[in-house]
């Protein structure tokens, strides 16, 4: 069976309060795309305009109100805030290991050492260094090759990132992408990322979905979409990504 994400006419309205007034905001309004394994997509755009509302549906933390979403495969998530999304009190060897205790693929600690040790490789950290620490003796960046490892163990179909770098500083930012870059390209993964930064996702994803207000806006090849803008809101990225030009091509 083919791995895959589908979502076909997908809408998800919330209740806002505004004064004294209760009023209804459609958040996601008439979303359809469909991505295979091995597809790389970026969903942009601005703060409020609906793509972590789409990541929350499709990992089944949110409800659609219209439409249908279908999830074909395992699914790997790596949250935005590397501080947050790690139990402060665990070992980093616990928390990347822990997905296997849970699924029942392995009924000890002990006995995750060779996938724990394989995954801690592929984003360059050491078990012998960092199997030991927790959280809180790691940099902003080793957190979140922590949850990028987590989110590896169970070798995913699809991986989903809602705003990897954003919590991170430009140098850091700058290594974690390239990784990140790195897992996109290896085609081994279906790879969603949402981001407001265009500059990174022309780095990353072959595809880009831009959204405005909740609605799709623009989507295509990152190249086409890139190269001849067509929203005004892909303009107004393109043209706020001071460093877009260093990531184009690459």
């Amino acid at each position: 069976m083919s791995s895959y994400i589908e979502l076909s006419h997908v809408e998800k309205s919330f209740f806002a309060r505004n004064s004294r007034k209760i009023k209804t905001v459609k958040a996601v309004n008439d979303i359809s795309f469909r991505m295979e394994k091995g597809d790389s997509l970026g969903i942009i755009g601005t703060s409020g305009c609906g793509k972590t509302t789409i990541l929350k549906m499709i990992m089944g933390l949110e409800k659609q109100d219209k439409g249908s979403i279908t999830v074909c495969g395992r699914l790997g998530f790596v949250a935005q805030d590397p501080y947050a999304s790690l139990d402060p009190s665990m070992p980093i060897y616990q928390i990347i290991a822990e997905p296997l205790i849970f699924s029942g693929k392995r009924h000890s600690y002990k006995n995750c050492e060779a996938e724990v040790s394989r995954v801690m490789a592929y984003v360059h950290l050491d078990v012998s260094k960092y199997g030991a620490r927790l959280p809180s003796q790691l940099s902003g960046g080793e957190r979140q090759r922590v949850s990028i490892a987590r989110a590896l163990i169970l070798e995913p179909d699809l991986l989903i990132l809602d705003e990897p770098t954003s919590m991170l500083d430009q140098e850091v930012k700058e290594s974690i992408t390239d990784l990140i870059r790195g897992i996109a390209k290896s085609g081994k993964f279906g790879f969603l990322m949402v981001t407001h930064d265009i500059s990174m996702s022309a780095r990353v994803c072959e595809n880009l979905l831009v959204m405005s207000e909740g609605k799709i806006v623009e989507q295509g090849k990152t190249a086409d979409i890139l190269e001849s803008p067509q929203s005004s809101v892909t303009k107004i990225l393109i043209e706020v990504a001071t460093d877009v030009k260093k990531f184009w091509g690459k």
